[in-house]
């Protein structure tokens, strides 16, 4: 039976979307691949990047190629296989178009490696995709976070059933877009 609070409120659909896109958010945020809290080695700093979602990666055992710019993505978390898959086939096509030099094996060294969450929240009328893409440099920190969100129709059953191909192409060209500014911005940076 619902609550008074619902049935008084002629918001209360509205208001349970953001609470749900709110705790997706937050979900996203983190997410990690390993949980590091409460294990015999967990540091202060280890705690503390879990609970930020800012997990360092292990370093590279062999560095980057000088002088080339190359970006290597991680297999993507959260979603179903099938989805991953597509979307990276789709963010490979953009980022060759971008002239975003992709490695594609995993232990092909790279000077920036990505990794994506994502999280669909379903409701009868919509579904919101919510994703971070956290970018690490070789030696496995993270140095900048991709945060964004899209829409897709409503489906019964499993969010991810509405992520059909426009959604996966809206989401991997917009990956590429976001990472192309980054990469953009960061190369005017001065050395430090």
């Amino acid at each position: 039976m619902q609550s008074d609070l619902f049935r008084r409120s002629p918001r209360a659909p509205a208001v349970l979307r953001v609470a749900l896109a709110v705790a997706g958010a937050l979900v996203v945020a983190a997410c990690d691949q390993e949980t590091m809290l409460g294990g015999a080695s967990a540091t202060l700093d280890q705690a503390g990047a879990t609970l930020s979602g800012r997990i360092p990666l292990e370093p590279l055992k062999e560095q980057p190629p000088a002088g080339r710019v190359t970006v290597q993505m991680l297999p993507f978390s959260g979603l179903p296989v099938t989805t991953a898959d597509a979307i990276y086939r789709k963010f490979r096509v953009y980022a060759q178009d971008a002239c975003i030099d992709l490695v594609h094996r995993l232990d092909e060294p790279a000077l920036w490696r990505v990794q994506g969450q994502f999280v669909a929240l379903g409701h009868s009328s919509s579904t919101t995709i919510l994703y971070t893409y956290d970018v690490y440099d070789a030696a496995g920190r993270p140095v900048h976070r991709i945060v964004g969100q899209d829409m897709a129709l409503g489906v019964d059953g499993d969010a991810w059933g509405a992520v059909d191909g426009a959604v996966q192409d809206r989401l991997a060209k917009r990956a590429v877009h976001d990472l192309q500014t980054w990469l953009n911005r960061n190369a005017r940076r001065p050395s430090s």
